[in-house]
């Protein structure tokens, strides 16, 4: 059997990760099989494990991949001089969170099972990601705050990536949820991704 292109191989991890990814955004984290996922794709199942050993390397990957695309506005933001006040600054990275509310699901569901049934070469390369997602984002601050210095700006870094790891179960809530909420007597908020990242960031850029 004829190897294939470093392109096509390219082209084969996407079309995993995207797979997962379909079924992530309907199917319950524990009820995803790597079954489920070959059974998406267009090559076999045996190719599959070719690239990932396991759902929680795939979602790693996809984790990973929203990673990646989130730093990237975070390096347009970086460049972006009509960004002056801490309104605008707040506005601006709610808005790009909004765009990832899979990576949001990720951390707040997932994370501890991906990193702990991956292998480490897999937590290694989703890391060194991360350590870029922080350079960028210690850099935009450095670029919007210039009168912080670097321990201000770690401290505003970490309290908000916490903040990140928990708001997306105050926005999106499954129907057993609502209607368990609904018997208790709750109203849910009426509340979105980009509006509570809008308010925190603005609260932690006012700290001098």
């Amino acid at each position: 059997m004829p190897r294939i292109s470093k392109e096509e191989s390219e082209a084969r991890r996407t079309e995993i990760i995207d797979a997962c990814e379909a079924l992530y955004a309907t199917e319950s984290y524990h009820d995803i099989t790597m079954t489920q996922v070959a059974s998406k794709v267009s090559f076999g199942r045996a190719n599959v494990y070719n690239y990932f050993q396991s759902k929680e390397e795939i979602l790693l990957a996809l984790l990973q991949r929203e990673h990646e695309l989130w730093m990237q506005d975070l390096l347009v933001l970086d460049r972006d001089e009509d960004l002056v006040s801490n309104k605008q600054i707040a506005q601006a990275l709610g808005a790009s969170l909004a765009k990832r509310s899979q990576m949001l699901k990720l951390l707040a569901m997932n994370l501890y099972d991906m990193e702990h049934n991956s292998r480490i070469e897999n937590l290694v390369e989703f890391k060194q990601v991360y350590a870029r997602l922080l350079q960028a984002l210690r850099g935009l601050l450095a670029s919007k705050k210039p009168e912080w210095n670097s321990a201000q700006i770690d401290q505003c870094i970490y309290c908000f990536l916490s903040f990140l790891h928990g708001v997306y179960p105050y926005v999106f809530h499954s129907e057993k949820q609502l209607a368990a909420m609904k018997e208790a007597g709750i109203q849910p908020p009426d509340i979105t991704i980009e509006s509570l990242v809008c308010a925190c960031v603005e609260k932690l850029l006012q700290v001098d």
